[in-house]
């Protein structure tokens, strides 16, 4: 049953067990005169009985697991799946996750998944995770981008008083919720943290990030973190197919947005013009940055980088020679800017690039996303600030203003593409700090203020 190893290990324990019997003989023949050593061999063969069975019961227990184990990995009716393994990345989670993916709009068919039965439409991969979620023991849900209850099942909404389309900030603390996706999304594995409660209390949770604009699954395992050992694993899901962008309502409060602070730099001699040569990204939800979750990309525009351009933003033809086209490299910036809020100084001009790079190489409608300029918030904020540089923004919020493309020295820290976007999205921070002391808490409220101050003056700041 079993196989040799454990016929060799139950031999072995026979013949350990056999030769403390004959040694308690022996000890009776020999020692029958001496009561005290008749005694203390007699006890001594008595603990080595005892050892015995110890571990004779403990491999016993241990070649049981390894037969579920074996019956879980091959697709037995009657196993049991063991407790280490139902949080890993071929486990209950992620099959969770892998049937999240399929309900949301996965091209891949079920026929290779959890569920089974071949390839199947939405609706009943959708009628499939809602059967998975009722029959799990565990809290589970399905949260998406924003933070609302997509689905759940019966344990979740008992512990923890939601339902569907519900904003699970009212019952935990966005921003362990936050902190957590962030370890999950970036390390490309489910993760295990203790979340805070609106209310008085802490859950131990695990989290399962779906991927850029797709959502998490929680669990909240019945038997707290008895799972936390099988969490180590590489995710090995295909991520779920970003999902139609809802509308971002101006009664959206700016803590719950999506933004995404956006950094484009053109070819053009003139500002405002020429082809975009680099592009970063870095997401937030309200003031929560995700800095792994960036992207950071330089374009080769075919022709050589005039001089006038390298002196605006710091990238010359020898840095972009190479490189991808724009229309090879434009799926990955649409999906960074997927149902966000795209968010910087002089934000207007850099979509304006995007919008002509992507006419120039023929892709029709680019879907771009709705913006807010960060200059105009600060305008507002400060009227004095109206067409502040960068630099002079930085300085009234208190934001470090990170190194340019290697300028200061190779092996610099928050430089190129990445770092100008990084420097965006504190500002955003900063903006968002000082909106929410003035009272200013939704997205609707924020247009109002940059729209009486005059919200159309930005920066002088061009791609």
């Amino acid at each position: 049953m079993k196989g040799g190893v454990w016929r060799v290990v139950m031999l072995g324990l026979a013949v350990a067990a056999a030769a403390l019997v004959f040694l308690g003989v022996e000890i009776t023949q020999l020692a029958a005169d001496n009561r005290t050593a008749f005694t203390r061999g007699l006890a001594i063969c008595g603990l080595g009985l005892l050892a015995v069975w110890f571990v004779f019961s403990r491999l016993s227990r241990h070649f049981r697991d390894l037969d579920r184990l074996s019956d879980c990995l091959s697709g037995a009716r009657s196993r049991v799946d063991l407790e280490p393994i139902s949080g890993g990345p071929g486990g209950e989670l992620a099959r969770l996750a892998e049937a999240a993916s399929l309900a949301r709009g996965g091209e891949r068919g079920l026929g290779d998944g959890p569920l089974g039965g071949g390839p199947l439409g939405g609706g009943r991969a959708d009628r499939a995770l809602r059967a998975v979620l009722a029959l799990a023991d565990d809290p589970l849900l399905v949260l998406d981008e924003l933070g609302h209850v997509e689905q759940l099942n019966p344990a979740a909404a008992r512990l923890l008083a939601v339902e569907e389309g519900a904003d699970i900030g009212k019952s935990l603390l966005r921003d362990d919720l936050a902190r957590a996706m962030e370890r999950a999304r970036g390390g490309g594995a489910p993760v295990t943290a203790v979340l805070r409660r609106i209310e008085d209390g802490e859950l131990s949770a695990r989290i399962a990030d779906l991927g850029l604009s797709a959502g998490a699954i929680l669990s909240f395992p019945a038997r707290g973190m008895a799972h936390a050992a099988g969490l180590s694993g590489k995710r090995t899901l295909s991520l779920r197919v970003a999902h139609a962008a809802g509308p971002l309502g101006d009664e959206e409060p700016l803590a719950a947005l999506p933004f995404v602070a956006l950094w484009v730099a053109t070819a053009g001699v003139e500002p405002d013009s020429g082809p975009v040569i680099a592009i970063g990204t870095v997401r937030l939800v309200g003031s929560r940055i995700f800095p792994t979750v960036s992207l950071a990309l330089l374009i080769d525009p075919i022709d050589p980088v005039p001089t006038e351009a390298t002196a605006r933003h710091g990238i010359g033809t020898d840095m972009v020679a190479g490189e991808r086209p724009f229309a090879v490299v434009w799926p990955a910036i649409q999906d960074a800017l997927h149902n966000c809020i795209a968010v910087g100084i002089g934000i207007d001009s850099s979509l304006a690039a995007l919008a002509r790079s992507a006419a120039q190489a023929g892709i029709a409608d680019p879907a771009l996303p709705p913006s807010l300029d960060l200059g105009a918030l600060a305008a507002a904020l400060d009227p004095a600030l109206a067409g502040a540089s960068p630099d002079r923004l930085a300085e009234a919020f208190g934001v470090p203003r990170h190194l340019r493309n290697g300028s200061q020295g190779e092996g610099s820290q928050g430089e190129g593409p990445q770092g100008e976007a990084l420097f965006q999205a504190e500002l955003a921070v900063a903006l968002l700090s000082r909106l929410t002391e003035r009272g200013i808490l939704t997205q609707g409220q924020a247009r109002a203020l940059t729209a009486g101050a005059g919200g159309q003056i930005s920066p002088q700041v061009s791609p």
